[in-house]
């Protein structure tokens, strides 16, 4: 009685493989350029995340009653050129960290339109 199944199952297995579609792996080449807009886009992303989690920046949002926590979503949710451009402003800061109050606006009202458009 064993035989039989035996024969049968080893029988459906070799069909089955025979009918199988051949499987094919696929590896291209990633150029320089997508290595470096990925790590350039990674690195803005840190610079404006490490920008509101100062002390004076928090301060302001939570006068504005803005949660921090929110202000991290919504930075992650920023398009590259979004980020691109806020990494730059931070950048253009004194060295001292002074945000006057056009910086801080431009930096939270992107933040918001950002937020209002997910």
């Amino acid at each position: 009685m064993k035989i039989p199944s035996l024969t049968f199952g080893i029988a459906l297995l070799a069909a089955l493989l025979l009918f199988l579609p051949p499987l094919t792996a696929h590896a291209g080449m990633i150029g320089t350029q997508e290595v470096i807009a990925e790590q350039t886009l990674q690195a803005d992303r840190d610079k404006v995340s490490e920008f509101l989690n100062r002390a004076d920046v928090e301060e302001r949002l939570q006068a504005m009653d803005v949660p921090a926590t929110l202000a991290n979503r919504r930075v992650d949710a920023l398009t590259p050129a979004e980020v691109a451009t806020l990494a730059q402003r931070i950048d253009a800061l004194p060295a001292a960290g002074a945000l006057s109050g056009n910086d801080f606006i431009v930096i939270l009202l992107v933040a918001i339109l950002v937020a209002l458009l997910i």
